[in-house]
């Protein structure tokens, strides 16, 4: 029954999941903009089915209280699906806001109306049964309109946001990454030709931060082309030749790790093509935040709905203030905003596919992310 619902809202425009990215705390603010549709919803339910419940009743009578009663039954279920839904609370407020003004509005039309005919010496028939009829089918049709309303302002908002990023790009891709790059130069001759061995190791210590800057910005590069590409450009990955990959050019720049691939060679996933840079990303996370002797293995096995890719190490593991600002748990602050940008590499890749991103601690130790993707 539940499904059913949940399809019929969807048709109507109530399809909440696509308006967040993350989980919204469910507090007092999204309970009262519920409780206001369920109870809208419960209250014109009772004399519209009443009417239907209490014979005689004929063709027109019947049709309308059946009308009244499912409309009244989906606002029930319109206000339960807004408190567990993904809209914001401001947008949940909005929502019920509407379907208030909509109960307002209709129910002042018909008290002037009711008010005419009755100078006028009409007698309209049953008065509460016609007043509940219109008015759910008022309030329900505010509802949607609030819906919209919501959507329309989350997508303003979306809108602003991707101009600035869409900023952020190009220096991030263009003008930081250039920077780097001469300061990298610089930093290396001054490291070859000075004398004074305290002018060296501050030349060495700027070569290293410049290489994080440098990195920092393919990273931006590689996250900023994922959402770009919007989801257009998936291809079938063969998961062990970009597990490979991503081990291989990690090995090389960390000879001293061990790793190891359990993968099957025909395994495939549906992905962005830039899956084996987030392998890597993981990977060179559990070598530079591993153990004094770090060990990472790459799996991969068929869970039928999902391929998982698992990057497992035997590290401290990652910090959890680091990977909530990831998933969307935490929000972005001056002390929450993680150290670098490979875990949104990742986040990125999975987001392409609608996929799962899960961090976990074994018993044994260490740190284990699982990106879960559709299979190919």
């Amino acid at each position: 029954m539940q499904g059913v619902v949940d399809a019929i809202l969807r048709e109507i425009g109530f399809n909440p999941e696509v308006e967040s990215d993350r989980e919204p705390e469910r507090g007092a603010t999204r309970l009262v903009s519920s409780v206001i549709i369920v109870l809208t919803g419960m209250v014109l339910l009772v004399p519209n089915i009443t009417v239907l419940l209490t014979p005689p009743n004929d063709a027109v009578g019947t049709v309308l209280s059946l009308l009244g009663s499912v409309v009244s039954t989906g606002l029930i279920a319109a206000g339960y699906s807004l408190y567990h839904s993904n809209f914001s609370d401001r947008n949940a407020i909005r929502i019920a806001i509407w379907n208030v003004l909509g109960l307002v509005v209709l129910g002042l039309v018909m008290v002037g109306l009711f008010a005419y005919q009755s100078n006028a010496g009409a007698e309209p028939v049953d008065r509460v049964f016609t007043i509940a009829n219109l008015l759910a089918i008022g309030a329900a049709a505010h509802v949607i309109i609030g819906v919209y309303d919501a959507r329309r302002v989350r997508a303003e908002e979306l809108a602003a946001e991707r101009r600035k990023l869409a900023v952020l790009n190009r220096v991030l891709r263009h003008n930081l990454r250039n920077e780097a790059t001469v300061m990298l130069g610089h930093a290396e001759h001054i490291a070859a030709t000075a004398d004074d061995e305290g002018v060296v190791d501050s030349a060495a210590t700027l070569k290293n931060h410049v290489e994080i800057v440098g990195e920092l910005a393919e990273e931006a590069d590689t996250v900023m082309s994922v959402y770009d590409r919007e989801g257009r450009g998936l291809e079938d990955r063969p998961v062990r030749s970009d597990a490979e990959e991503a081990v291989g050019r990690v090995s090389e720049a960390y000879p001293e790790a061990d790793f190891s691939i359990d993968v099957p060679g025909g395994l495939r996933a549906r992905s962005d093509p830039a899956l084996s840079e987030a392998i890597e990303e993981l990977v060179e996370n559990g070598v530079v935040h591993g153990a004094d002797e770090p060990a990472v293995e790459v799996t991969a096995v068929d869970e039928g709905d999902w391929i998982a890719i698992e990057v497992r190490d035997n590290g401290p593991g990652i910090p959890e203030e680091e990977y909530q600002v990831v998933t969307g748990e935490s929000e972005i602050t001056q002390l929450t905003h993680g150290s670098g940008l490979g875990l949104w590499v990742v986040q990125a890749v999975v987001d392409a596919v609608d996929g799962r991103l899960d961090f976990g601690v074994p018993d044994e130790g260490g740190t284990v992310v699982t990106l879960r993707l559709p299979p190919a």
